[in-house]
């Protein structure tokens, strides 16, 4: 009986240590900075993107590493399209007069996104296990048609044995002096003058048709 009960114990001490080595743990953060859409030196210019914008910046999740647009009709769910899910998300106020902000999870950031005092931590959940690949979008403001944004390359998951994970904005080695939004939020097509007369005579044809009837 002894020996089931100590095989018993083993058993849970090695089901709790395998539990505690999975997961993932994911510091995301910036290297160096992120400029506006307008700005042409990435090298040493001051078009930092705080002080034009606010900024939301989220970290998502990707099953396959496929970067789906933004969706501006699925707004509760983080503007994400595809089977892609917003793990996190942080809003930083536009910079004033240069001025450090704190952003809505409570981390401070420069004007040019460095974290100041608070860590960039912000997604810790060693219970996750599941596979898959991250990566991180920036918007100029709030996301709206024809506002602008930028992604990082999808990165696989490091879930098994847990570790920070560093995930930069812009990337990582030294390579570059800074990141802009490249890409830009297509609004929903207005249809043309002549398209809009053509449905207003359609109603009108099919109304007088009711009439008639």
């Amino acid at each position: 009986m002894k020996k089931l009960l100590l095989a018993l114990m083993v058993l849970a001490c090695a089901a709790t240590i395998a539990s505690a080595t999975d997961g993932v743990a994911i510091q995301w953060q910036t290297l160096w900075t992120l400029y506006d859409h307008t700005a042409s030196d990435l090298t040493g210019s001051e078009d930092y993107l705080l002080d034009s914008y606010s900024l939301t910046w989220q970290l998502i999740y990707s099953p396959d590493a496929v970067v789906g647009a933004p969706d501006l009709s699925n707004s509760a769910n983080g503007w994400v399209s595809g089977n892609d899910v917003v793990w996190a998300t942080r809003t930083l106020p536009q910079s004033v007069g240069g001025a450090n902000v704190t952003a809505s999870d409570g981390t401070e950031w420069t004007n040019y996104l460095a974290w100041d005092s608070v860590g960039s931590v912000q997604y810790n959940n060693p219970a996750w296990t599941t596979a898959g690949y991250i990566y991180q979008r920036a918007y100029e403001g709030t996301p709206a048609a024809g506002s602008w944004y930028f992604d990082t390359t999808p990165e696989a998951l490091v879930i098994n044995p847990v570790t920070w994970q560093d995930s930069y904005l812009d990337a990582a080695g030294g390579s570059t002096a800074g990141v802009q939004p490249d890409q830009q939020i297509t609004a929903a097509p207005i249809p043309e003058p002549a398209t809009m007369g053509l449905l207003g005579l359609g109603a009108l044809v099919m109304a007088i048709r009711r009439r008639r009837s």
